[in-house]
């Protein structure tokens, strides 16, 4: 079941989280960020942006939200995502189901493009992107240094709406 979050999800969403954190490159974070960091994202977000998880048989599996793309008003119709899944739910279309419902709301919402910015190359994640109808527009090479690696970021772009003047 995708539901939104709750607070009390943070605890959840910050133990699938650290995983990436600590055993992988698919996020720039070098710390596991604590449940109470992660109640504070939570609590920031989601006044604007959806926030969504999939639970199953009362455990929270994955994670979807959607957060500012920049900080300057002009992209406040563009949206960065981000989807996390417990590293034993990966590969069975959850991810795929977080995405489409997370691309949903942020049209009912009004949002006109969505972001994914994914480290690069990450096979599993540019997959469900570019499957989805995501078009890849540009990949900034060494942005990032961990584990001993320089990493790279690919961004995909996901029109929500058609384009028309805002007057």
């Amino acid at each position: 079941m995708i539901r939104d979050v709750r607070i009390e999800d943070s605890a959840a969403i910050a133990e699938i989280y650290a995983h990436y954190v600590t055993n992988a490159n698919v996020t720039f974070e070098v710390t596991p960020p604590t449940p109470e960091e992660m109640a504070r994202r939570i609590a920031a977000y989601t006044p604007k942006y959806p926030y969504l998880v999939l639970e199953e048989k009362g455990k929270v599996v994955g994670y979807a939200y959607a957060s500012p793309f920049k900080s300057r008003a002009a992209y406040d119709k563009t949206t960065e995502l981000a989807i996390y899944l417990d590293r034993d739910h990966c590969g069975k279309g959850r991810g795929t189901a977080l995405l489409t419902a997370l691309i949903e709301r942020l049209k009912e919402m009004g949002f006109y493009t969505a972001i994914a910015c994914i480290t690069h190359p990450n096979p599993p994640s540019e997959k469900m992107v570019t499957a989805f109808g995501f078009q890849l527009v540009g990949v900034y090479p060494n942005v990032g240094y961990k584990n001993n690696t320089w990493l790279s970021i690919a961004d995909y772009i996901y029109p929500l709406r058609t384009y028309a003047s805002q007057d």
